[in-house]
């Protein structure tokens, strides 16, 4: 999870937008327990900072005005999906801020004092423009920033006790090197289809790689026999039991081969493989799928511990208010000159 810094320094980004109508930043758009009010401006600033996420880095590959296009599966436009997903976002915070206390979680004087700072900081760096059309003010930026920090520290405190034993057995690894080449055409046809190359030129193909191998088995090395040769890549990689990858035709053929050993080529639908193991027990791979497995376990405990305290809570959106949080406008990332 990330450290109170890194959460002040993702806030302070600055954000430009067109111009718009602008909100009444203390409107309740949402109730927790029916009796703390969600204000619009905290919401609102969250929203338009994730829109500016988008904008900025899928813009370009989608087209502008993503949150105003609609969904392929339900044909409902994008920035509506993306105000109920924040919602169900702003539900935890709040329940986790609520929860906070019984669990010892509370921010420090020093916290309290960068939080405040980066708030103040963000909205001076952004133009009268943006925070009229946002909505917000200083009271929801900082509140905002309190809360990503107290979900910080929840994290921590309910996955305390999570179970970090892992064995060798559960988490081992097994490191190989393999080298491939592609049978799939490079060169298209009028109509833009990929030209299938010929029996023959397969052939060749499987031959080439079948040379590098020969040379991996004089010198121990399929690494080294590789290097240089047109059109072969080589990877050197862990894998595991419940890895996807690489394919499992490799690690199929890799499973029966001991130390140093090489596999006899292994022909795929896009080409053909030459695999050598290298370690049938990758220390260094093992002990990071370790710390991998363990963090599986605290995400899923977190998950569950989140939804046991959600299930104690009501939360009421105001639809109305919610209604006011348009996508008539743009927002993006300004970029440092």
């Amino acid at each position: 999870m990330r450290t109170i810094l890194s959460l002040v320094f993702a806030m302070a980004f600055v954000l430009t937008g067109c111009s718009g109508s602008g909100l009444n930043a203390s409107e309740t758009i949402a109730v927790l327990d029916e009796s703390t009010n969600i204000r619009l401006g905290e919401f609102s600033l969250m929203l338009r900072y994730q829109q500016a996420q988008m904008e900025t880095y899928y813009g370009s590959m989608l087209g502008g005005g993503i949150y105003q296009q609609e969904m392929p599966d339900t044909g409902e436009r994008y920035g509506d999906t993306a105000k109920k997903s924040q919602m169900e976002e702003f539900n935890l915070l709040y329940v986790l801020e609520a929860e906070a206390p019984n669990y010892e979680v509370a921010l420090t004087e020093e916290e309290k004092g960068a939080v405040a700072e980066a708030a103040k900081s963000f909205l001076d760096a952004n133009t009268l423009q943006f925070k009229k059309a946002v909505g917000a003010e200083q009271a929801d930026v900082e509140h905002l920033l309190t809360l990503l920090t107290i979900q910080n520290k929840m994290y921590d405190a309910l996955t305390a006790n999570v179970d970090t034993a892992v064995t060798d057995e559960e988490a081992a690894q097994k490191r190989i090197t393999y080298a491939f080449i592609s049978t799939t055409g490079t060169e298209t046809d009028s109509e833009g289809n990929t030209v299938p190359l010929t029996e023959e030129e397969k052939a060749a193909k499987k031959a080439a790689l079948q040379e590098v191998l020969d040379a991996a088995k004089e010198s121990g090395d399929l690494n080294a026999a590789a290097e240089g040769k047109e059109n072969i890549t080589v990877n050197t990689t862990s894998y595991g039991a419940d890895s996807s990858s690489p394919s499992e035709e490799v690690r199929k053929a890799a499973d029966i081969l001991k130390d140093g050993e090489f596999a006899e080529l292994v022909e795929v639908e896009s080409g053909y493989y030459a695999v050598q193991m290298v370690s049938t027990f990758d220390r260094d791979a093992t002990d990071s799928r370790k710390e991998s497995i363990v963090q599986e376990r605290r995400d899923v405990l977190y998950d569950e511990k989140c939804e046991e305290l959600m299930a104690a809570h009501t939360f009421t959106m105001v639809d109305e208010v919610m209604a006011k949080l348009t996508f008539d406008q743009t927002f993006v990332l300004k970029t440092e000159q």
